[in-house]
C-alpha cells in the first residue's frame, strides 16, 4: 500500500506509514470523491454604503426638527433625547443641538411670558 502524503510502499496490514506516520487509508474504506463545489459569483450588488447610511440624519430632517423645535421646544428635546442615544456620532451630534435649542427655547418662552 502506498502512503498518500510521501509515496512510501508499507505493508498492507500497516495503520500508519512506516517513513512519515501518515494514516493510511485502504482501498475499501476510501470515500469516493466528490464533485468540487462550485460557487455562483453573485454580481449587481452595491457594497457601497448609501448616502443615508453614511451620515446618521439628513439634513432635511435636520432643519425640519430645527424648525419644529424653534415653534413647540418640547420636540427638539424629545429628539435630542432619542438621537443622543444613538451610536453614529453626526446623530449624537444633532440631538446634542436640538436639545440646546429645546432648551433654550423654553427659557425664551418663560422669559417671555414673564415679562409679558
Amino acid at each position: 500500500m502506498l502512503c498518500p502524503k510521501c509515496d512510501t510502499k508499507n505493508s498492507d496490514e500497516a495503520e500508519l506509514c512506516t517513513n512519515c506516520g501518515e494514516k493510511l487509508v485502504k482501498a475499501s474504506e476510501e470515500t469516493p470523491q466528490s464533485e468540487p463545489v462550485v460557487h455562483q459569483r453573485i454580481t449587481g450588488i452595491d457594497l457601497k454604503p448609501s448616502a443615508s447610511k453614511k451620515t446618521g440624519v439628513s439634513n432635511g430632517l435636520y432643519i425640519g426638527v430645527m424648525i419644529a423645535t424653534v415653534i413647540l421646544p418640547i420636540i427638539g428635546i424629545i429628539m435630542g433625547f432619542t438621537y443622543m442615544r444613538k451610536d453614529h456620532p453626526s446623530a449624537k451630534k444633532a440631538g446634542k443641538n436640538w436639545m440646546i435649542v429645546g432648551a433654550v427655547m423654553i427659557l425664551f418662552n418663560i422669559i417671555l411670558v414673564s415679562v409679558i
